[in-house]
């Protein structure tokens, strides 16, 4: 509640109020702290509950839309003051009850409590509180349309992800667009057949877990998935990884070797950027095609397999066969039920979907229960093109959650446009590091990322860990979260 503690904070410049409060209407009956600010203010008082059915002033106060003072309440009315439960305040004090409405609906109230009597006076003094109430009432509608927004988004992605084959790099078939419905009904139409699938799209529209898909759709699902990036391998790294070497067949071939075919026997292999295959691996790769039979590298003996075949690739295959950089029979084989996945920038309406299911998943990874999106911070989303598909926006979202330190994610928190090339030789690091700890060489973007979020608040907070005022309390996370995270990046120094 960050910035309605600003809010307060701001008001207190304008009345030295000891207690300054911010209460959201929870039900007709029933307001709840919010935020409370002033040398009054303590954890006791955030988050209680203030009940109206016993103070028919504050009720009274709260059916108008202007600034109430309520100095004689308790003796009007005999009525208790709002924090009796959990702060002592002298009978005779100045008391302010302000509505908090948006577009005429009560959504709350503000308080302010000073020890002095009669400083409410000032309609101008009343007129400034009233602009800042202005402010809070709004705030909390945001809070609640993004609450309500993120509830339903949830409920939907959920009840869109009926399969959820999640893999290490990507999130289920979540989504709804009319597009995508399309592709994922191609999918089940093809999974109970052996039929080779050839799927094609953009970088990070999601081809894996489209694969996996196919797979968990079909009779294969109880044996292996594989999957291969051919765009990484080299000719003889190809022959070996997808078929598998005998001992002695080359220098440090010091055992056989089973390869991909061998070990998805009965299961389906997942062949990603197929393209990218040399052209004696694209020979046998049709030959196990045609015949599911091969040898493996430096065998005489033939091996027969039953492998279902997914490949992928963002390249136009047909157009590569046609220049010779693609064997137009392969692409024939592979290509018998072609799916195309649309990007992500022509599935209307799914981007806060994935968004969600992405969120629940980072929630978890990282140990980050608070995550949310803010109003703000949907609304860039929903605007962006988004290039690098899916996997941009769970980049995006990753990046967004640690520079939010696990609360909610606004719109500040939100970089696009770019996958950030940091080197150590660039990377901006706290001035003084916290003594034990370094920035390691050689971490990934979103490590680099979050790996100087820690440095930060490690350095503010004096080093210190666990307790109150150390890191893991001011970044949200439990001490074992951070400490692991810490231990995975590789931030302290090996000891001299």
């Amino acid at each position: 509640m960050s910035w309605l503690n600003s809010i307060l904070e701001s008001v207190r410049e304008l009345v030295p109020a000891d207690l300054a409060a911010v209460l959201e209407l929870e039900n007709e009956d029933t307001l709840r702290v919010l935020a409370a600010a002033g040398p009054l203010a303590s954890p006791r008082v955030e988050h209680l509950r203030v009940h109206l059915g016993i103070r028919p002033a504050l009720r009274v106060a709260l059916a108008g839309s202007a600034p109430t003072v309520l100095d004689d309440a308790h003796l009007q009315y005999d009525e208790p003051d709002p924090y009796v439960e959990v702060v002592t305040l002298p009978g005779d004090h100045s008391c302010l009850a302000v509505p908090l409405r948006v577009e005429g609906r009560l959504v709350g109230a503000m308080t302010l409590d000073v020890l002095e009597c009669g400083v409410f006076s000032s309609e101008s003094l009343l007129r400034g509180i009233g602009a800042f109430a202005r402010l809070a009432a709004m705030v909390i509608a945001e809070r609640r349309t993004s609450e309500r927004l993120t509830h339903d988004l949830e409920s939907l992605a959920a009840a869109t992800a009926d399969l959820a084959p999640d893999g290490p790099t990507g999130a289920a078939l979540v989504g709804r667009s009319r597009v995508w419905l399309d592709a994922v009904e191609r999918l089940r139409l093809v999974a109970p057949a052996p039929t080779s699938v050839l799927l094609l799209g953009e970088t990070g529209s999601g081809k894996e877990q489209a694969a996996r898909a196919v797979h968990q759709w079909s009779p294969r699902a109880p044996r292996p998935f594989l999957a291969v990036n051919c765009s990484v391998l080299s000719r003889d790294m190809a022959m070996v990884e997808l078929f598998g070497h005998e001992r002695g067949a080359f220098t440090g071939a010091e055992r056989r070797r089973a390869g991909r075919f061998e070990l998805a026997d009965g299961g389906t292999l997942f062949l990603d950027e197929v393209a990218e295959l040399p052209a004696e691996a694209q020979a046998m790769l049709l030959r196990v095609l045609q015949e599911g039979a091969f040898e493996r590298i430096g065998g005489t003996t033939t091996l027969h397999v039953d492998v279902r075949i997914v490949a992928a690739s963002h390249r136009d295959l047909e157009a590569d066969g046609a220049a010779g950089r693609f064997r137009r029979d392969l692409f024939f084989r592979l290509g018998a039920f072609p799916v195309h996945l649309p990007p992500l920038r022509n599935r209307s309406g799914d981007i806060l979907l994935l968004a969600q299911h992405l969120l629940g998943r980072l929630r978890q990874r990282l140990g980050m229960p608070g995550l949310a999106l803010s109003g703000g911070a949907i609304r860039i989303l929903e605007s962006y093109s988004w290039p690098g598909n899916v996997r941009e926006l769970g980049n995006v979202l990753e990046r967004a959650a640690i520079l939010a330190g696990g609360n909610a994610i606004g719109a500040q928190h939100v970089e696009l446009g770019h996958e950030r090339e940091v080197t150590s030789s660039t990377v901006s690091l706290p001035v003084d590091q916290p003594e034990g700890y370094r920035l390691p060489e050689g971490l990934r973007p979103l490590e680099q990322a979050q790996a100087l979020k820690i440095l930060q608040i490690l350095n503010e907070s004096g080093g210190r860990l666990a307790g109150s005022g150390g890191a893991a309390e001011r970044l949200g996370l439990p001490p074992s979260t951070l400490a692991s995270t810490i231990k995975r990046l590789g931030l302290r120094r090996p000891k001299a």
